[in-house]
């Protein structure tokens, strides 16, 4: 049966079934052209693309209407370019909803766990909106949210007072790839959003600068799947991080369409040994 937020665009296929002796496991296509994925060099496989990979494993199992309600990520290692990448799938039914188990192995290492929640859909969502390039918003600096493409940015600049930070998400484009989705807002859509207010505290010396650390995990659970954003939604969350022990930190923010809170982020960090260049959670 078919997931109400996967994919349609050919080109944002991530994953190639193989034959093999594990049940569920295919191969991850790193695609270093995508649009999306890859609007910036990088070196290493992005986060993003791993999140990808698992959600699409998770919806490839789906057994009736749905949406993706959750996605847990924990990052273990860097994936690097030099070797082929297998995404493995355990699924499993848990208090009415659809619980997907994937590992992202490289080199016979497991470099990612992501847990992945289908949620059953009954009712009909509501037809998307056309994207309006009238809209009266202005994006944030592609710049300061590490994007290239314009097309790429999807929030307006964001608004810091002195215990929180808002920002309002763009309409979705057409021109943006990874806004290719049936008839839900894709979850890693509005995750992104969220990543992209963290860069924005990082690139402009805000908060505490730990997003300079390694992004060891990040999460989006959904209370209900939207169909469009042009209605007005807005993120806002916690400037600062908050200490969880053992040099671990992290920050959450909610979404809300129109004062109704639809879906929860959050990132984990830990606090490097020596200064690093790149996050496992770049895209």
């Amino acid at each position: 049966m078919s997931a109400l937020d996967r994919r349609m665009d050919l080109r944002n296929t991530v994953l190639q079934y193989v034959q093999s002796d594990r049940p569920g496991a295919a191969r991850l296509i790193v695609d270093q052209a995508h649009p999306f994925f890859f609007d910036h060099p990088l070196d290493h496989v992005p986060g993003l693309l791993l999140l990808e990979g698992a959600v699409q494993a998770a919806q490839n199992c789906a057994t009736a209407p749905c949406y993706v309600s959750a996605i847990r990520a924990e990052f273990v290692q860097y994936v690097m370019f030099d070797a082929p990448v297998t995404v493995e799938t355990y699924s499993a039914e848990r208090n009415g909803r659809q619980c997907c188990k994937v590992e992202i192995h490289q080199d016979g290492r497991v470099r990612a766990r992501i847990d992945v929640d289908l949620t059953r859909q009954l009712r009909p969502l509501p037809r998307r909106a056309t994207f309006q390039p009238g809209h009266g918003l202005v994006p944030c600096d592609g710049a300061l949210l590490n994007k290239r493409r314009e097309e790429n940015v999807l929030i307006t600049t964001p608004v810091v007072s002195q215990a929180s930070i808002e920002a309002r998400l763009l309409p979705i484009s057409p021109r943006c790839l990874f806004a290719d989705t049936t008839q839900a807002v894709h979850p890693l859509y509005l995750l992104e959003c969220f990543m992209q207010v963290q860069r924005y505290l990082n690139a402009t010396g805000d908060g505490d600068h730990r997003m300079r650390d390694i992004l060891t995990g990040v999460s989006i659970e959904q209370i209900a799947p939207q169909s469009d954003l042009t209605g007005g939604v807005y993120l806002r969350g916690a400037r600062e991080f908050t200490e969880m022990g053992r040099g671990r930190l992290s920050r959450c923010a909610w979404l809300y369409a129109g004062q109704k809170p639809f879906a929860k982020c959050s990132i984990q960090t830990a606090r490097a040994k020596s200064r690093v260049k790149t996050v496992q959670g770049e895209s």
